[in-house]
């Protein structure tokens, strides 16, 4: 069983963007359709939406204020829905292990559902729910199967295009520009190119559905000591797999490039290793997450993409050399420890969007869990407003050991002060007020979200781009449109500017874009 789906979001970063449509197609294994959602939202009141989104989407700043539903009320009727399919399913979108998996992950997360939703069990057989993304197999049809695909439209960059209109057109599924950034009609066109892969490539399908989950990433793990990986970057290589256990503990797996001697790596310590794992350029290592369906194929599927060199007694003896050496295996697994660590230690952690991925003691979350459970059950905004104001006394001990669980409690204000800010008491509300101001009006152009200041920014841009006449990106977009976005942004300045500890740094002045002129050729898209 599939889910397939897709999103269209207030912007392009990962913890600070909100769903504003997700449409959801549920089938068969035979990829026919058995039932369909498609639900819309209004944006909350700390999110900016990014003018190139909104062009891109068509949502007007109507839409964003006056959709019936909230992006709560949203996501939990997705929730339910997804919950009412038969699981274990394997959740498919066109790029979404790279952009629509964690937004959907950080809309759950905010909203307090189960931001892992997708890898969750069946609590009957336990099995996992896997994820599949058809770029991806996009990729890995034209490299182990070449010829199959038609991919004769060139970006830029002079390489094939994979964007979904461009796959879908050369492969006989319609999808027209008007059509394109619609959630539904960009689904029904990744479930078209997913049927023509699955039946023009069964065998690259049927590799890739076994790794759509880390489990079936182990398994083949634990079954191929040689085989090839590629991605979107990287050449095919001939890889071993140095995850000694290949047990699913590990979120990540080390392989190895045998075509690179090991010999100088077997005695590095774990640091050195671990510099080696964060260089850059060419190097014998490759981290894949588990999760993210991994291009990894074995040796029966990948004569396309074996390289001249390929000496199969060397490789194969370098893979036994590099599987036996316990040590050697021992610090490579330390040195991944050591980078994880580090990325964690750069995570910041003043914003609870940013915790998405922190773990909670077991005992601790089953307490965390029946408290969500009460907030979401609560007869009123009343009770769910009494909810958040406990927490720091329910879960006093628990805070003294771990102060940032307050997320919890800072997302459920959130969730009520946008629906029933009159619960709050009118300390609580002025405080709230002064946090979306300070977030919404902060003239700082680098900060993680988007803001009125960033948002103008990229409106003269985009308006920049659609003078020089040759970006045809923004071809659809009309005079008016700009004017309402920009509308839409002074009115929100104006509506939390007066909750600011100080006036605004940016006080409605003009914000000049750092643009290059255009080339002659005209700017990229």
């Amino acid at each position: 069983m599939f889910v397939f789906y897709d999103t269209e979001t207030t912007g392009l970063d990962h913890d600070f963007s909100q769903i504003l449509q997700i449409g959801l197609i549920f089938t068969d294994d035979d990829l026919n359709t058995l039932s369909s959602k498609k639900v819309e939202c209004r944006s909350s009141p700390w999110v900016v939406p990014a003018p190139g989104a909104l062009l891109t989407t068509g949502f007007s700043p109507d839409d964003l204020k006056f959709n019936k539903l909230s992006n709560y009320e949203m996501m939990h009727a997705v929730n339910d829905w997804l919950r009412g399919q038969h699981w274990p399913v394997t959740f498919v979108g066109y790029n979404s292990i790279g952009y629509d998996e964690p937004v959907l992950a950080q809309n759950f997360f905010q909203n307090l559902l189960d931001p892992g939703l997708t890898t969750s069990k069946n609590k009957a057989n336990n099995q996992s729910n896997g994820v599949a993304d058809v770029m991806v197999l996009v990729k890995a049809v034209a490299a182990y199967m070449p010829g199959v695909l038609k991919l004769d439209v060139m970006n830029d960059f002079g390489t094939p295009s994979l964007t979904l209109i461009n796959v879908a057109r050369q492969n006989g599924v319609i999808l027209s520009d008007d059509d394109a950034h619609d959630a539904m009609n960009d689904i029904k066109a990744t479930v078209g190119v997913a049927k023509f892969l699955r039946k023009a490539a069964p065998a690259v399908w049927e590799q890739m559905m076994t790794l759509s989950t880390a489990e079936g990433v182990d398994t083949f793990l634990n079954s191929n000591k040689v085989f090839t990986y590629t991605n979107g970057s990287r050449k095919s290589s001939v890889m071993t797999s140095l995850d000694g256990k290949a047990s699913g503990a590990a979120v990540q797996a080390p392989l190895y490039d045998l075509s690179i001697d090991p010999t100088p790596y077997l005695k590095m310590t774990p640091e050195q290793l671990k510099n080696v794992l964060q260089s850059k350029g060419t190097k014998p290592f490759v981290l894949v997450r588990k999760g993210s369906q991994p291009i990894l194929m074995p040796l029966e599927l990948s004569e396309p993409v074996l390289p001249a060199a390929y000496d199969e007694k060397l490789y194969a003896a370098r893979a036994r050399t590099l599987r036996s050496h316990k040590v050697f295996l021992d610090n490579v697994a330390k040195a991944v420890a050591l980078v994880k660590q580090e990325q964690a230690a750069l995570t910041p952690t003043s914003y609870p969007e940013k915790l998405i991925g922190k773990e909670v003691p077991a005992p601790v979350q089953k307490n965390i869990d029946i408290w969500i459970r009460a907030f979401h059950d609560a007869d009123s905004w009343h009770d769910a407003a009494a909810l958040v104001s406990n927490f720091p006394v329910r879960f006093k001990d628990e805070l003294a050991a771990d102060p940032s669980l307050i997320r919890f409690a800072r997302f459920a204000e959130r969730i009520v002060y946008e629906h029933a800010p009159q619960e709050l008491s009118k300390e609580k509300q002025d405080s709230l007020k002064t946090h979306i101001a300070e977030r919404l009006l902060n003239p700082d152009l680098k900060a993680p979200y988007m803001t009125i200041a960033k948002a103008r920014k990229e409106l003269q841009q985009i308006e920049l781009e659609r003078s020089w006449g040759k970006n045809k990106k923004w071809d659809h977009v009309t005079d008016t449109q700009i004017r309402a976005l920009k509308l839409y942004y002074t009115s929100i300045e104006k509506e939390y500017a007066p909750f600011l500890p100080t006036p605004p740094v940016n006080d409605n002045a003009p914000v000049v874009p750092e643009v290059k002129k255009p080339p002659n050729n005209g700017p990229k898209i």
